[in-house]
């Protein structure tokens, strides 16, 4: 398309140059150049639209990341919305109008404080027009009684931040109102619930916490740098509910936000770095949605929920924390979603003693620690994460005690939680459950599903356990170590219907003393035996197939049923029993190559071991897989599908997933063990 005999692009980029005047008066020529005009949404009119200091971005402040469906619209209506607001309309929307307070000719300045023409703001309030403007003198002004705020007004502290201290009880009428440069603090007299809407100031240095919300307070804290404060950065209890939105939040002494006794809110899209303690620290019923924030460079945890904390966790970035991702203990039961946690000098995620909560659809990428390390006391719901490239362990379980004590020291232990403590009484705010629903099945064993655990520099599945586990529907990839290692299980551990391929050393190994139920479970290709067993309990209807030593090796005091497996052996033997392995060995398929290599049973007593009933069948190529897994088709099968896998030319079982994010020593506790 052409218009006057030069090209679309070259007019677009002739008109980008124009100042909005000559823009408007542009598309007034003729059709073809008003659709030139509006063909440069995404490139002038975004220009102008974000290059005006007046104005937010047009989705500021619930979704500031999400572009408008037209820029020439939003600042259109911004435009509109700030002549409005000069024209001293009082029927605005709060939302359109945060932003947008301006100066005018005719606007009264009223100051209050000692040498001011008020005393209080109360009486300086009952004078003041709509848009006037308030300031207070420095010093503590308290107001003893509620203060109505009837007409729209800007309240602001003169000197610096700290100067002014503001002690009232406001009962908001009118649509909106500016508060700024003050710190805001309850009434003596009242619980009365009150709002506020705090914009871009900076708080810092406090001896206390730097924002301090309780008495259910609520109200907007939005791009304000919050740091170096002696507590927390932002304190959030006894029922508050603020917007804290798109902070900076950093280098505090403690926590960079604390949420406590039944406090709740919505913590969005905040940069919080470089605090002493965990970035998010959620207890005692404490209940807020926390999402989109980037939480990094802290010196202990990126989220921290403890002592019956919740919340809803979901898509974070929690990345190069010192003490991992997320720690969940004591009663701790949020819903971790959808986050991006990485490049931790610890664990990714840790759920100690008592521990709960559903942890779903993470990415869990890259730490130096394991991808997850659960205590058997622990009651985790683990479903549907991809956990790779982490340093030790994808996923451990242990059953050692944490040397934390009852509460971490330096937090849980501290007087500023001593009411909020006594308060919990260990129950949920019933009021909160309603707000933010579990969604969830309840369990009653740990229950680890369809999470993809692969490329971790250990064994995919670390289990040294004294409760039961269930481990289901998993694809354990190409680990460093084994694909699945118990270890200790004095309860039984069912292993049912995962994919475990391509592990540097062996699929599965248990052992002695161990009580598992291996069923439904496709074993390739792995780099040494398919199974080893010391162990007791059942192995059956498994596809143990490519692996380059043995499919099943018996040994020492090994008590194991073996029935209905399909098991490949080329290179060694397909079952192997030594030393006293016992059970039952029948109604198993082995596929055996030239060497005829199909049962060893070098066994001291082999009166106490039963082999019946077993198909023996010859293939003379080694990757025959589709003779050999007919009827049925390959496993693990699950129902719906595998997602999470898929068969591929030589019956090597690979994970399909890729993560978000590209990217020592085996001890028996967590790096991450305790919270400051």
């Amino acid at each position: 398309m052409e218009v006057g005999g030069l090209p679309v692009e070259l007019w677009q980029l002739i008109l980008s140059y124009l100042r909005l005047p000559d823009l408007g008066r542009c598309s007034l020529v003729c059709r073809a150049w008003y659709e030139l005009i509006l063909s440069l949404d995404k490139t002038r009119w975004r220009q102008l639209c974000l290059g005006c200091l007046k104005h937010r971005h047009p989705n500021w402040p619930n979704k500031p990341g999400v572009e408008p469906w037209s820029w020439r619209e939003a600042f259109k209506q911004h435009y509109l919305a700030s002549k409005t607001w000069t024209k001293n309309t009082q029927d605005l929307e709060s939302s359109n109008c945060l932003s947008l307070f301006r100066r005018r000719k005719g606007r009264r300045q009223l100051c209050i404080g000692a040498g001011g023409e008020f005393s209080s703001l109360r009486a300086a309030l009952a004078v003041a027009s709509p848009y006037d403007r308030l300031v207070l003198l420095p010093g503590v002004h308290e107001e003893q009684g509620e203060v109505l705020l009837k007409v729209p007004v800007e309240v602001v502290g003169q000197g610096k931040l700290g100067d002014v201290v503001l002690l009232a009880s406001i009962d908001q009428h009118c649509p909106t109102a500016h508060l700024c440069n003050m710190v805001f603090m309850p009434a003596r007299f009242t619980s009365v619930l009150y709002k506020v809407i705090m914009l871009r100031n900076d708080i810092h240095h406090c001896k206390a916490s730097g924002i301090f919300l309780r008495l259910s307070a609520g109200g907007l804290i939005a791009d304000n740098n919050i740091h170096s404060n002696c507590e927390a950065g932002v304190d959030i209890r006894k029922g508050a509910n603020p917007l804290v939105l798109c902070n900076k939040i950093h280098s505090g002494l403690r926590s960079g936000i604390v949420v406590v006794g039944n406090g709740k809110g919505i913590i969005r899209s905040n940069q919080i770095y470089g605090n002493k303690e965990a970035g998010i620290y959620i207890l005692y019923n404490g209940n807020p949605a926390v999402s989109g924030n980037h939480i990094f460079q802290g010196l202990a945890a990126g989220i921290a929920v403890n002592e019956n904390g919740r919340g809803q966790i979901t898509g974070n970035v929690i990345c190069e924390n010192q003490w991992g991702g997320a720690d969940i203990r004591h009663g701790g039961d949020p819903i971790l979603r959808n986050n991006l946690i990485a490049c931790g000098y610890s664990d990714g995620v840790v759920v100690g003693e008592r521990g709960k909560g559903l942890i779903e659809g993470n990415a869990i990428y890259g730490n130096k620690g394991c991808g997850v390390w659960m205590m058997s006391s622990s009651l985790p719901h683990l479903i549907n994460n991809q956990i790779s490239h982490n340093s030790i362990y994808g996923v451990a379980v242990f059953c050692c005690k944490d040397d934390t004590g009852d509460y971490p020291p330096g937090q849980a232990g501290n007087e500023s939680f001593q009411e909020e403590r006594e308060g919990a009484g260990g129950e949920n705010d019933p009021d909160s459950e309603e707000e933010y629903p579990a969604a969830r099945h309840p369990i009653s064993v740990a229950l680890v599903e369809l999470n993809s655990i692969n490329h971790n520099g250990a064994a995919g599945l670390h289990i040294k356990s004294s409760e039961a586990l269930n481990i289901i529907a998993n694809v354990i990839h190409a680990n460093c170590d084994g694909g699945v290692a118990v270890l200790q299980s004095s309860q039984l551990t069912r292993i049912a219907d995962n994919s475990i391929s391509c592990n540097s050393r062996g699929g599965v190994l248990v052992e002695a003393e161990c009580q598992v139920e291996l069923r439904g479970n496709g074993i390739y290709e792995n780099s040494s035996h398919g199974i080893i067993s010391k162990g007791e309990g059942v192995i059956a209807e498994n596809d143990i197939i490519g692996n380059h030593r043995c499919g099943l090796r018996l040994l020492q005091t090994a008590d194991m049923k073996v029935t209905k497996n399909r098991i490949q052996s080329f290179r060694d033997y397909g079952i192997a029993l030594f030393d006293e392995a016992k059970g039952l060995v029948q109604e198993n398929v082995i596929f055996q190559g030239r060497s005829k290599k199909s049962i060893l049973q070098p066994m001291s007593n082999a009166e106490d071991c039963i082999i019946q009933n077993n198909v023996l069948l010859t293939f003379k190529k080694r990757f025959d897989m589709e003779c050999m897994l007919i009827n049925p088709p390959a496993r693990p099968h699950i129902e719906g599908g595998a997602p999470r896998s898929c068969m591929v030319a030589g019956g090597q079982r690979v994970s399909s997933i890729t993560s978000r994010v590209d990217g020592g020593c085996h001890n028996h506790g967590s790096i991450f063990c305790t919270i400051l």
